[in-house]
């Protein structure tokens, strides 16, 4: 399988997981290339999900210095 690169930005990323869900949906790629965009999708996913996390924590900072007490939960959306 040939090297993927890591997406340069969130925007790109999901950009990209949005033509491989395009892709796989449209069921024409062989199924050596649906297995290649679906495995390219899942590290593009994993590097969405870092950069989320990323994001949760500097709110979370922010608000604190901002003297704002963070409630919310972001990954399960409950109060807390």
């Amino acid at each position: 399988m040939p090297t993927q690169k890591k997406p340069k930005d969130f925007e790109s990323a999901v950009a990209r997981l949005e033509e491989i869900t395009q892709l796989l949906e449209s069921g024409e790629e062989s199924l050596e290339k649906s297995i290649e965009l679906y495995t390219e999708g899942l590290g593009i996913a994993g590097f969405c999900s870092e950069k989320l996390n990323e994001a949760e924590k500097k709110i979370k900072i922010i608000a604190e210095k901002a003297g704002v007490k963070v409630e919310t939960d972001f990954e399960s959306g409950e109060e807390g």
